[in-house]
């Protein structure tokens, strides 16, 4: 199940638990993370699974209920969440990027000699689409 929005949905919409882990975040954070987590709840909902919260792992990833599987994302004006049941999914994922170039440096730290070549190729040809994070996005 997968569900996303541009909007920001704040109204009741964490847990208390999820409150203590971004009582300290900035707001655009605390917007991030709440509203990642009204997706991830729907799509839970969507899977015939209750409300619950979401909190993050050691390195920030998404704690899921047992049984679920799933991924959250978020960039400058978009949230998504995409759910599974690990019955039927062994692994799922999601990534949302600004079309824009990365940062120097992060295609040579990604991407092999290969897929550099072609990067600078398709960006010749097609200059209006970032391949480059669309390749950091893939991997």
């Amino acid at each position: 199940m997968a569900v996303d929005t541009r909007e920001e949905l704040l109204d009741g919409a964490s847990f208390a638990e999820e409150e203590a882990v971004i009582s300290r975040s900035v707001d655009k954070r605390r917007r991030e993370f709440t509203t990642a987590r009204v997706c991830a709840r729907e799509a839970l909902r969507m899977l015939g699974r209750p409300a619950t919260a979401i909190l993050p792992g050691v390195r920030g990833e998404p704690l899921w209920p047992d049984g679920a599987i799933g991924s959250i994302t978020h960039c400058t004006g978009y949230r998504g969440a995409v759910l599974g049941t690990r019955s039927v999914v062994v692994a799922i994922g999601i990534d949302a990027e600004q079309n824009q170039p990365l940062p120097d440096g992060v295609l040579a730290a990604i991407g092999v000699p290969e897929e550099r070549r072609l990067i600078r190729e398709l960006l010749r040809e097609h200059p209006s689409i970032r391949w480059d994070r669309l390749l950091f996005s893939a991997k």
